[in-house]
């Protein structure tokens, strides 16, 4: 992957922190982490284009993970030599050079052309894409505009999704072309004409409209209304232009033409084509014309339940929460957590995000320190007692927002064990944006079977040898501190006899010095950091925008990540807003 250069600041900054560490190897800036291996160790430096800096407040400092066990268990954060907000955001968004982003031509999710399908024939939509396709492959557990293409594991499955659409049709021909018994050739002309812009949103030329509806009325002489329109619909359904979305045709700014720019904002927004959420395909200028136009067209999206729906599919997927038949925990370890029970943790955490993120203008506290008030039926065992029964009120010392959710624990535990060093690493790449490297070849990453030992214990006794010590010191406190949860995500304070000791100590945010025994206020802290709050910018800009991001898009992810954190008003709708509203966003280069 190529690399971007680091201000020489930030570099000797990240140098000097990375060999007080331990880390050995070249420190770089891939734009893509999702290359990068599982568990943590010394060699090559480096994270998904984050720009995250080692040392707090701009300053090369040593970190220690795990605390004393006798920490007071409240979380403390020094603040001498604190930098601003302004100068953290230049920090971490250096360039002041904004670039378009290329052009491109993708073809939609499997999502999205259900939506799309749902909408243009509502009376035939019973087979779904996501149900006839296979998936697409992800990317960071995003699905990247790269890999959205037709290949040899998809293309008949789609074929024959669309030919089972089109035998529905059949059936029903009057839904898609309504001329009565009697049907004239300008009826006929007028209804197919419509229906091929409606399918093409408003991309097609009168000419490609013209070549249908010849053909159309053609072959109603030939074969008659019902098959003629049925192959009408295979047809329509099956060109790029209604499996693909283009952002290429520009004007002379830059600027992405009316029906290309209004497709880009209902499907980046919200997964659907302008007649899904209230908007018409027919005439795109209407709302894209004018900034002006194009902002009331984005906040009309981003109300719609289609945009709030997404919001929640991003969320599952930074998160990475597995499907209910994706788990890898042991059922002979852990017989409970039934097929049954890991559907509803699933859920439960759906619901938890749809709930949270469907408020008007929800922000990341809703998320991050927002609990249920109660929890009960399937999953209540989780949370409770063994002795208790029915509803169980959550303890606000032992669980707080989306992070202690069973779902999302449970994703990262190993099948056996919390695999503190798992949910470590998934803090420092997806959560915190983190430079991080792989571990060396010849370490050794079993961890030893010492009987009375706890997990941590264990990682210590592998972890502190200094072509170790670098990564794990920022890998280690993220698993430690979430160890009082077991690999179902079950409160606990021992493992294998021993006492768990939660307690932490990091240097590495903007903040200052942190430590804490105490799991909730762990979270507390990190996830009101800056360097978190950075971190969930740059995930927003890759699952919305499908790639990730370069040195050309600083100027709208430092603006994404301010308005963010700027007196803490971590509204999330808000930075949706700033996104659809860039350059970046609405422009487009041709590609060299």
């Amino acid at each position: 992957m190529p690399a971007k250069t680091l201000p020489l600041r930030r570099s000797l900054t990240l140098t000097v922190a990375a060999v007080a560490l331990g880390c050995t190897g070249t420190i770089t800036e891939p734009l893509s982490d999702g290359n990068l291996a599982a568990t943590g160790g010394a060699g090559s430096v480096g994270s998904g284009g984050t720009g995250a800096k080692v040392g707090a407040g701009g300053t090369a400092a040593s970190t220690t993970s795990g605390g004393s066990s006798g920490s007071s268990g409240a979380a403390s954060g020094g603040t001498t030599g604190k930098p601003t907000l302004s100068q953290v955001a230049d920090g971490y968004f250096p360039s002041a050079a904004l670039t378009s982003p290329a052009t491109r031509v993708f073809r939609l999710t499997r999502r999205q052309l259900d939506l799309t399908t749902k909408t243009l024939l509502p009376n035939q939509f019973d087979a779904t894409a996501e149900a006839s396709l296979p998936r697409d492959p992800l990317q960071t557990n995003y699905e990247y505009a790269d890999n959205l293409g037709f290949n040899p594991a998809n293309f008949t499955p789609f074929v024959d999704w669309v030919a089972e659409l089109a035998g529905a049709v059949k059936e029903a021909p009057s839904s898609v072309v309504d001329c009565g018994s009697d049907p004239s050739t300008a009826c006929l002309t007028d209804e197919a004409r419509a229906f091929v812009s409606r399918a093409f949103r408003g991309t097609a030329s009168d000419a490609q409209l013209a070549r249908y509806t010849d053909f159309f009325v053609a072959d109603v002489a030939a074969v008659g209304l019902a098959q003629a329109t049925s192959t009408l619909v295979e047809l329509v359904l099956s060109s790029p232009h209604y499996a693909f979305r283009d952002e290429v045709l520009t004007d002379a700014a830059g600027t992405l033409k009316p029906a290309e720019q209004l497709q880009n904002i209902t499907y980046t927004l919200a997964d659907a084509p302008p007649e899904a959420v209230g908007l018409s395909s027919s005439d795109p200028s209407a709302y894209v014309e004018t900034p002006a136009l194009a902002q009331q067209t984005i906040e009309r999206v981003l109300e719609s339940a289609e945009a709030r729906e997404k919001l929640t599919r991003f969320f599952m997927a930074w998160l990475e929460v597995k499907e209910p038949d994706e788990f890898t925990i042991a059922t002979s370890t852990f017989p409970e957590f039934t097929p049954e029970v890991a559907a509803a943790v699933v859920e439960e955490t759906r619901s938890f995000l749809s709930r949270q993120l469907g408020q008007a203008a929800p922000r990341m506290k809703d998320i991050t320190e927002e609990n249920p008030t109660s929890v009960a039926g399937t999953t209540a065992f989780l949370y409770r007692d063994a002795g208790d029964t029915g509803s169980v009120d959550l303890d606000p010392t032992q669980r707080i927002g989306i992070f202690t959710q069973p779902a999302v624990l449970a994703s990262h535990s190993g099948p056996t064990t919390s695999r503190l060093v798992k949910r470590g690493v998934f803090f420092v790449r997806k959560i915190m944006c983190m430079p991080l490297g792989s571990p060396p070849d010849d370490v050794d990453t079993t961890l030893p079977t010492t009987g009375g030992a706890t997990e941590r214990e264990r990682i210590a006794t592998v972890t502190t040898p200094a072509k170790c010590a670098g990564c794990h010191a920022a890998i280690n406190p993220f698993g430690f501190m979430l160890e009082n949860f077991d690999a179902i995500g079950r409160w606990r304070t021992t493992d294998e006899g021993a006492p768990i000791d939660p307690s932490i100590e990091v240097d590495f945010l903007d903040e200052g010095p942190m430590s804490t025994s105490s799991p909730v206020d762990a979270l507390r802290t990190f996830t009101r950091s800056w360097l978190f709050q950075q971190c969930f910018a740059r995930q927003v800009f890759r699952f919305y925008m499908g790639r990730d991001e370069t040195a050309g898009d600083d100027p709208t992810l430092r603006k994404m990540f301010y308005d963010f954190a700027d007196n803490d008003a971590q509204d999330i709708v808000q930075m949706l807003r700033t996104l659809a509203s860039s350059t970046t966003f609405a422009s487009r280069l041709e590609a060299p």
